[in-house]
């Protein structure tokens, strides 16, 4: 897991990487060209030689413009040969990923929107590693699945209650701000708590936000090592207090100790304070069970600045079968 400035600067490498390539590809392109057709490289040649001499006429002081009009008439003559030759002036020079910067990463002084989507793209990498991202989306969270006959809890249907919590959670997503609320998604096991979650995970990077996506166990246990390591920085902890949303999945998992509970503390607080929205998710459907597991510190962060939803209906996992 990666801080934002960590997967700022690895997109940063791979646009580097991507320029690199479209130039040595263009390279070995001209050589092919010009050993197949040396007219080509007599015509290179000459315009080189005609760039070389306006530069010495401008350095000595000299009237440049027989020196420029020769530049010109060998440029005209190479685009000429490469005609005959079969080929468009584009087709031996390199062709770069984005036009705006040509693969630079930066365009008027600024760094340029490809590297952001890179920046996207490696979260994204990262997220589907942990999780199934590529297969949930609002669109494939399918509300048939849950029970249409009424619910004592809920005065209706699990089918029209999940049908208005998708409808919130996207418009949720789509108009997502540092002042958006938390969410916490409450239920058992395989009823689509993380399938939304990662749904509003894919809206809110599609519109430009670093999402980050973990378990409650791999979370506690990477902090964990990092603590116990002193060679090891918190890169977890950090990447995690700032990232734009957070999704924090399966509360509930993890192995509850007193570091756990410190960290999480932090992690909470320091999310809380900053504006940084965080999406939930947990098994545990009593307040209580979640207070006495948390302690009232956390819990109170947690159930206090969150919408709660309760996620009700079969296992989806064990219908799907």
């Amino acid at each position: 897991m990666r801080t934002k400035d960590e997967l700022f600067r690895e997109a940063q490498r791979r646009i580097a990487a991507r320029r690199q390539q479209a130039v040595m590809t263009a390279e070995r392109m001209r050589a092919a060209a010009f050993a197949a057709h040396p007219e080509l490289a007599a015509a290179e040649e000459a315009r080189v030689q005609a760039g070389l001499a306006l530069t010495l006429a401008a350095a000595r002081g000299q009237d440049p413009a027989a020196a420029a009009q020769r530049l010109a008439d060998a440029g005209r003559a190479l685009t000429d040969a490469m005609q005959a030759a079969g080929y468009a002036p584009a087709d031996l020079e390199p062709r770069f990923a984005c036009p705006q910067c040509k693969d630079t990463g930066l365009a008027n002084g600024n760094p340029c929107a490809c590297v952001a989507q890179a920046a996207r793209s490696l979260r994204r990498e990262e997220i589907n590693a942990a999780s199934p991202l590529a297969l949930c989306g609002f669109d494939t969270f399918d509300v048939t699945r849950y029970p249409a006959e009424p619910e004592p809890e809920l005065g209706g249907s699990p089918r029209d209650y999940m049908a208005k919590v998708l409808q919130f959670c996207r418009r949720w997503a789509e108009n997502f701000t540092p002042d958006s609320p938390n969410l916490l998604f409450m239920g058992g096991a395989g009823l689509g708590k993380t399938h939304l979650a990662l749904a509003a995970a894919d809206a809110v990077l599609d519109r430009g936000f670093d999402v980050l996506y973990t378990s409650s166990a791999a979370l506690a246990a990477q902090m964990g090592r990092e603590h116990f390591d002193r060679e090891a920085d918190d890169v977890w902890l950090q990447a995690c207090q700032e990232a734009d949303l957070l999704i924090l999945d399966d509360l509930g998992t993890e192995h509850i100790t007193a570091l756990t509970i410190s960290m999480l503390y932090e992690l909470v607080n320091t999310r809380m304070l900053c504006h940084r929205p965080t999406v939930y998710t947990t098994n545990i459907t009593d307040q209580g069970i979640f207070e006495a597991r948390y302690t009232e510190k956390v819990a109170s962060r947690m159930l206090g600045n969150c919408k709660i939803f309760k996620f009700f209906g079969q296992d989806q996992r064990l219908i799907r079968r």
